[in-house]
């Protein structure tokens, strides 16, 4: 059947079903929405934090979206250690092109989760040859106790948790995921916070 959207969605090697690019896409054009259809809920709301437990849902200020999963979107692109796009979240959220994707190509994005204590959460099947072998990037309570919030609000990071975070620092910019690093020190300050 012809169709004029630019991307389709079917079974994907990585996992379940996935995006593929219909069209060639050039670094900095939006691919597809993330979630044609949606709701928004308050970022606090029991609703939020119940919607979260699908990993489908994307924080956007101090709302979180969540996709209608009955409308195909953006929401169906899988994990890559080595994306070809990117999520962002303001507006309604959209995948935008990071690297050329040629017709056919999977569309896929770099999740950044950040876990605690779920170190075999979530196990990557990416295949890229880079691939970290896990989506998330987790914080268990030994690295907590590597952070410390000094009463100036100064945060230090002690070894050998600095080690890891570098590593994962240069990896993500490698990626152009700079961005994730925002979510992992929030998260970070607030469980050295909580000790």
């Amino acid at each position: 059947m012809f169709s004029l959207s630019p991307v389709e969605f079917r079974d994907s090697p990585i996992a379940g079903r996935g995006v593929f690019a219909r069209r060639r896409f050039t670094p900095g054009e939006v691919v597809v929405a993330y979630a044609p259809a949606q709701r928004r809920v308050a970022a606090q709301s029991a609703e939020a934090t119940a919607a979260a437990e699908t990993r489908l849902t994307l924080a956007s200020g101090d709302t979180v979206i969540v996709p209608d999963t009955r409308v195909p979107g953006g929401w169906l692109c899988n994990h890559s250690c080595a994306p070809n796009a990117t999520l962002y979240a303001s507006g309604a959220g959209r995948i935008q092109c990071l690297r050329p994707i040629a017709p056919g190509e999977e569309v896929t994005i770099f999740y950044g989760w950040v876990s605690h204590n779920e170190a075999g959460r979530a196990p990557c099947a990416c295949g890229a040859p880079a691939c970290r072998g896990s989506i998330h990037f987790d914080v268990s309570d030994e690295d907590v106790k590597c952070v410390t919030v000094t009463p100036e609000r100064t945060v230090v990071v002690s070894q050998p948790l600095r080690r890891r975070l570098v590593e994962y620092e240069q990896f993500l910019h490698s990626i152009d995921q700079d961005h994730v690093q925002e979510n992992l020190a929030k998260m970070l300050v607030r469980l050295a916070l909580r000790k």
